[in-house]
């Protein structure tokens, strides 16, 4: 195990788990919901130090969970989420017992493009959900609010260049936004990405375009993620 100082904040990710426990996404510490209009005034600015990502809410296209906003002020479940191991960038962390249950690897990105724009962290993490069966979810938080795909906009429509993205080496998974956060278009894919993650790429990158058009690019670093990914399932499969 290789130990790195990037812990993610505790704080963070036990409320972003006391959401998942009914659904998929919770907010992270650190302050009330950003709406669009301030998300848009702060893309004029020069990029903040990192902060947390604002609370959102949101319902997946094509799979009915609902994600559960909540305020950074108190977050619930504070002591309840237990970190477990940490495998270079990535942390894994376990809420809850039996079949309520949750487990999850997450990390940081490494770098983010442009660095000129202000945005909240970001985070990239799998979840298993031993009570659902759900032993691959992909999700991504972006820390700003993304335009949507096309596909969203209009059903049916054919992807564009600027629609949201996941890439891993020559592959590339269309990605459904709400708000600040964002999901494969496709959960039959989210095996297969989590395959590549795990054998055969060092990084994996979120592409997104900006509510005012700036194209955004987000990297992480994969090197401990299948280790981090192997004791997720082990954490959940207990």
């Amino acid at each position: 195990m290789v130990r790195v100082p990037r812990l993610l904040p505790v704080g963070a990710l036990v409320l972003l788990a006391s959401g998942l426990g009914t659904g998929l996404f919770g907010a992270l510490v650190g302050g009330a919901c950003l709406s669009a209009t301030v998300a848009l005034a702060q893309e004029a600015a020069p990029e903040a130090a990192s902060g947390d990502a604002p609370a959102t809410r949101g319902r997946r296209h094509g799979r009915q969970r609902t994600r559960q906003a909540e305020k950074a002020a108190t977050p619930p479940g504070m002591q309840q989420a237990t970190p477990v191991a940490i495998f270079g960038d990535w942390n894994v962390f376990v809420n809850g017992d039996g079949r309520a249950k949750l487990c999850y690897a997450i990390a940081q990105p490494q770098t983010r493009s442009p660095k000129t724009l202000k945005r909240d962290t970001a985070y990239l993490f799998v979840s298993v959900r031993k009570g659902e069966n759900v032993q691959n979810e992909v999700a991504v938080m972006l820390g700003f609010p993304s335009k949507p795909a096309a596909s969203q906009v209009k059903p049916g429509s054919a992807a564009t260049p600027t629609d949201p993205s996941l890439t891993l080496g020559a592959s590339r998974y269309g990605l459904v936004v709400k708000d600040g956060n964002a999901w494969l278009q496709n959960p039959a894919e989210e095996a297969r990405v989590v395959s590549e993650m795990s054998t055969r790429n060092p990084k994996l990158i979120i592409k997104t375009t900006s509510l005012r058009g700036n194209p955004t690019s987000d990297e992480y670093a994969l090197a401990g993620f299948s280790e981090a990914m192997k004791r997720t399932r082990d954490e959940c499969s207990r």
